[in-house]
């Protein structure tokens, strides 16, 4: 399956289980053998001293009388060769003897580790009189006898000097091969190896829970993944286990909430543009039709003037007598000429409301797109007053009572006026002339922003009709239906303005008592 059509495949194939097991595995295998190194170090560094202590006992056994060494002089060491040969080969050890002069006097080889030890040089023989740094070691094993062990050439040796130094008896050499200490470290690596493999296998053990206990919130949130892929778009990750994955859990819950948000915003999008496309097919269907209808009348008028036209251009040809009466009555048909007239006033009339349309759908297309205003510290109050003027002519037989307070606000003073036209001329077409009255009111609040109110007389808004006065095209039912000759986006053009300051636009109305539609900059 491929990672495209599965995207868990590859944890699947590669699961994070497996990933840390192994490497928890890893590292208890570098463990073990650092500790293995560590131990075999210090077992090797163990059995060098040992055989060193080893050769330094064998001496002294050998030696068994060593108060006599004070007595001795150096024919007397001498002398004496043969018996301290014979108790240090007794032990098996590779063993010469020198004289003060350095000179080899005697030598027996091991049987079970034949080798040639390094020979005695002066170098040595002061060393065995004062103590070096290093690993070399000066010891003082009885009075009038001092040695130093070293390595060298994969030789364990002891250099002895009996006697002072500045009257040295002789000098007695030990050693043996370093591979002889070897089966003793194999066996021990081998053990160390046995008892590796089985702490091994039982941490291997122990791993499993150990591994899989932090991992199972992991496993919750996948199968929760899966079930979210499936569908169940409503569900969200639990918030479980450690920190990184609550954490984790948190953000793509918070991802999913926003996605949903944006998916639900969308489809509400796309269902209030197909109803925006609906409606405006619907308004523009309107007038197309009425214009498109007076035009064929139009047409028809014109080709039956034609045709009289004809008629009489023909009998005139003729020669027949026309009688003026008749002429004027074919030429001056005043009820033909008052139906083209209206026609044409009515072709003018909806040609004026699709101008209007297409100028309100226009204003909102470039609010849609995120048309920014263009502000200025203005007062909301001297606007109002600047359009007193256009707002008395429009209003007709309609009173309209300001309220205004001088009120500063951030906006774009063009957007504003617009704003005060659209609420004045909808609270106009909902009042009955002669009767209605309208009061626009400009106010300041506590939070510094400013409110401006328009209100009318009319019939009202009815309460679950309020949210939606607002959409586009909407129409309420009843006595507020829109007049034919407004476009019915007015009050949608000012609550997209508001938004674009940052505002709202909210209607207060009851049935029978007229409505109040604010909006707060």
């Amino acid at each position: 399956m491929s990672t495209s059509s599965d995207p868990f495949g590859a944890l699947r194939g590669r699961s994070v289980f497996r990933a840390l097991y192994l490497r928890y595995a890893l590292v208890i295998v570098v463990l073990l053998g650092l500790v293995g190194a560590v131990q075999y170090q210090s077992l090797h560094g163990a059995l060098l001293i040992a055989g060193e202590n080893s050769l330094v006992i064998a001496l002294k056994d050998a030696l068994a009388h060593p108060s006599a060494l004070g007595k001795l002089t150096p024919e007397g060491f001498r002398r004496s060769t043969p018996q301290l040969m014979k108790r240090l080969s007794a032990r098996g050890i590779n063993v010469r003897l020198y004289d003060n002069g350095m000179h080899l006097i005697s030598q027996t080889v091991s049987r079970y580790d034949p080798v040639d030890l390094v020979p005695l040089t002066e170098q040595i023989a002061q060393l065995t009189g004062r103590r070096v740094a290093g690993p070399s070691l000066t010891t003082s094993l009885i009075t009038g006898l001092h040695a130093y062990t070293m390595e060298s050439q994969g030789q364990i040796l002891l250099f002895a000097r009996v006697g002072p130094s500045s009257r040295p008896l002789g000098y007695v050499e030990l050693g043996y091969e370093e591979r002889m200490i070897y089966p003793i470290l194999r066996e021990q690596a081998a053990q160390f190896l046995f008892v590796s493999v089985l702490i091994l296998l039982l941490a291997s053990a122990l791993l499993l829970p150990v591994v899989s206990a932090p991992l199972k919130p992991l496993r919750l949130l996948a199968r929760t993944a899966e079930r979210i892929r499936a569908g169940a778009f409503q569900e969200r990750l639990p918030l479980i286990g450690s920190s990184e994955t609550v954490q984790l859990a948190s953000v793509i819950n918070d991802a999913l909430d926003q996605l949903a948000a944006a998916v639900q915003k969308e489809s509400k999008a796309a269902k209030k543009m197909k109803e925006f496309v609906s409606a405006a097919s619907h308004e523009l269907r309107t007038p197309l039709t009425a214009v498109s209808g007076f035009t064929d009348v139009l047409l028809r008028r014109i080709g039956m003037y034609e045709a009289e036209a004809a008629v009489i251009q023909k009998s005139l040809a003729e020669g027949e007598n026309l009688s003026v009466p008749a002429l004027r009555r074919a030429l001056l048909d005043t009820e033909k000429l008052e139906s083209v007239r209206k026609g044409m006033e009515t072709i003018q009339q909806e040609t004026a409301r699709l101008h209007a349309l297409v100028r309100d759908l226009l204003q909102l297309a470039r609010l849609d797109e995120g048309l920014q205003p263009n502000r200025a510290r203005v007062n909301l109050a001297e606007i109002v007053r600047e359009l007193q003027p256009q707002l008395s002519v429009l209003s007709g037989d309609r009173s309209i009572t300001y309220r205004l307070e001088d009120t500063m606000v951030e906006c774009d003073k063009s957007m504003v006026g617009q704003i005060i036209y659209n609420l004045v001329m909808n609270a106009i077409q909902y009042t009955a002339s002669g009767k209605g009255r309208i009061w626009v009111e400009v106010t300041g609040g506590a939070d510094g922003k400013a409110r401006l109110s328009v209100r009318d007389n009319g019939v009202g808004i009815e309460e679950n009709q309020l949210g939606r006065i607002f959409d586009r095209f909407y129409r309420a039912s009843g006595a507020r239906d829109r007049d034919p000759g407004g476009s019915g986006l007015g009050l949608s053009i000012v609550a997209a303005i508001a938004e674009a300051h940052g505002g709202t636009a909210w209607a207060e109305s009851k049935p029978g008592e007229g409505a109040t539609i604010m909006v707060e900059l």
